[in-house]
């Protein structure tokens, strides 16, 4: 099984990242496509674990794929009728397989869909239910059995009201794929804003679809027949951003980062900023450069546009090597502190308290043998042991695969001594 090996550690790092198309905006339009009669061509494509595991899902379906990872460009070609049970052996690692439920059913409205409950990473409870109370809503109901989904909508799909009690990102997208082929309007309140979301409504606008904001959290939409094809690149990935700034600012370096638009990161940046970082925003692209005396703080995470809970692991590996007491509450996921022992493991001092940890920066960490156990966990230990004093290795990277595209090439580039091991 693939580790990482890290020597540390890497001081002042100095390097241009060029960032990767967001992995969380490419697999909600890769869904998507299930609604086009013909052709959808996807552009700056991240081809990272994910994304081949929705081609195979894609595929399994009915769907004809053409890659060109040269080009960073798919394919998806629909010229006959999807197959309606999505199977658990490929959602299962992959929690973004449940998004194919709503363009399904949106497209076969009439038909049974089976849908397999979803996996990824292991943060916590991650139901559907908003998912399945809002397409309730648009008269499709469903069943559980032997851990799939069975949906439909005998006499098809009508528009309605809906509102989500908390703002979920893929209850929004799904929704929205399922209502854009329903009969007559559709409002949707407290939806996500995440720029993922965003993405895939301009998507669909620029295909045909009919979705405008009434509100800052409120869309309205005015179904239409039929999506014939399509065609979009794929916004800079705010998350993989982001993390290599957090290279720059836990080694004490200059690191920037392109191909990514400020605005996706600007309650990261202001967080940045008060540790006492220098940023300069200039177009598509960030520079983080690091003072002398840095401070800790107290932050904590929420919907777009609060601080991203994928971006909080990174810097709570960053904060644990900054003097003083810092503290984060996280408010999206009840397990999303996993990268706390593996850090403590090099010597940090973080304590977890529910929502809560409270962040005891240390001037010297060391290296040590961790094990990942989701995604955003990946780069945080890299954070780590980039930073520590010696060798340290780190198993189960396929996590940080599924979300990084090229990520030891990437790091190795701006002069973090990593590789990888077989």
């Amino acid at each position: 099984m693939e580790k990482f090996v890290i020597k540390g550690p890497s001081n002042h790092i100095n390097g241009i990242v060029n960032i990767s198309g967001a992995k969380n905006s490419c697999l909600p339009l890769m869904a998507s496509s299930i609604l086009f009669k013909n052709e959808v061509f996807l552009k700056n494509v991240p081809f990272v674990n994910d994304v081949f595991t929705m081609i195979k899902l894609l595929t399994s379906l009915g769907s004809k794929i053409k890659i060109s990872i040269k080009n960073k460009t798919i394919r998806i070609i629909n010229n006959k009728n999807h197959k309606l049970i999505v199977p658990y052996n490929l959602v299962s690692t992959m929690r973004a397989g449940v998004l194919t439920m709503g363009p399904l059913l949106g497209k076969y409205q009439k038909r049974n869909i089976f849908v397999a409950k979803g996996g990824g990473c292991s943060l916590g409870i991650r139901d559907i239910n908003y998912h399945l109370s809002g397409f309730k809503s648009l008269h499709a109901f469903n069943t559980l059995k032997d851990g799939y989904v069975k949906i439909s909508s005998k006499k098809g799909l009508v528009g309605s009201k809906f509102r989500f009690p908390n703002v979920t990102v893929t209850g929004t997208a799904n929704l929205i794929m399922a209502a854009v082929l329903a009969k007559g309007v559709s409002i949707f309140k407290n939806i996500s804003i995440e720029p993922e979301v965003v993405d895939l409504i301009n998507f669909l606008n620029k295909s045909g679809a009919k979705i405008k904001f009434i509100g800052k959290r409120t869309i309205k939409i005015v179904g239409v027949k039929e999506f014939l094809n399509g065609e979009h690149e794929i916004i800079g990935d705010r998350i993989e951003a982001f993390s290599y700034l957090c290279v720059g600012a836990i080694s004490k370096g200059k690191v920037t980062v392109k191909n990514i638009d400020p605005k996706f990161l600007n309650s990261e940046i202001t967080t940045l900023k008060k540790i006492g970082f220098l940023i300069d925003t200039k177009g598509k692209s960030i520079s983080l450069n690091c003072k002398k005396k840095l401070k800790p703080i107290n932050f904590k995470t929420g919907p777009f546009p609060k601080f991203a809970t994928d971006n909080m692991p990174a810097l709570m590996a960053v904060l644990s090597k900054i003097p003083g007491k810092s503290i984060v509450e996280e408010t999206i996921f009840s397990n999303r502190f996993m990268a706390a022992p593996e850090l403590c493991r090099m010597g940090a001092n973080i304590k977890i308290k529910k929502n809560n940890a409270t962040i005891i920066g240390q001037k010297f960490l060391n290296g040590a043998d961790c094990i990942s156990s989701d995604l955003r966990t990946t780069f945080a230990i890299i954070l780590g042991a980039l930073s520590s004093n010696g060798k340290s290795e780190i198993q189960r990277v396929y996590h940080g695969l599924r979300g990084y595209y090229r990520l030891v090439f990437k790091l190795r580039k701006i002069g973090v001594n990593i590789k990888s091991v077989v």
